[in-house]
């Protein structure tokens, strides 16, 4: 499973920041802005997680992930989306794994289909 995944975008960096922050928020997390521009999303309950690890449903398994939005040298914006800190592992096992696993790949996907239908992703490549 990837550790990061880039969207190459022709739009400029406040306006993919708020379209990511929006397809982030639709998917249940919490979003916040970050030093230098970035988004820090968490989604479920931490003290909930570790009491119950991988039982925790898919919207109350703690979650987080990290957006850094920056411009690359050929101009395009990139929102590089990132797993967050908290180990999946620690908080429920193979279970933990899985469901992290699933948050990182459905949030990448609501990314994708945010920027796509927009018509800005120029490029995505998974990390």
């Amino acid at each position: 499973m990837p550790e990061s995944h880039d969207f190459f975008v022709a739009a400029d960096p406040d306006s993919v920041r708020t379209r990511v922050g929006d397809a982030l928020t639709r998917e249940g997390y919490t979003v916040e802005g970050g030093d230098q521009g970035a988004l820090r999303a968490t989604r479920g309950s931490l003290g909930l997680t570790l009491l119950i690890g991988g039982m925790a449903n898919d919207r109350t398994f703690h979650t987080r992930l990290d957006v850094q939005v920056m411009v690359a040298p050929d101009g395009r914006t990139v929102a590089r989306l990132l797993r967050g800190s908290g180990k999946s592992a620690i908080k429920g096992g193979a279970l933990g794994i899985a469901r992290g696993n699933r948050a990182f790949e459905q949030a990448a996907n609501a990314i994708h289909h945010e920027l796509a239908q927009a018509g800005i992703l120029t490029e995505s490549v998974p990390g």
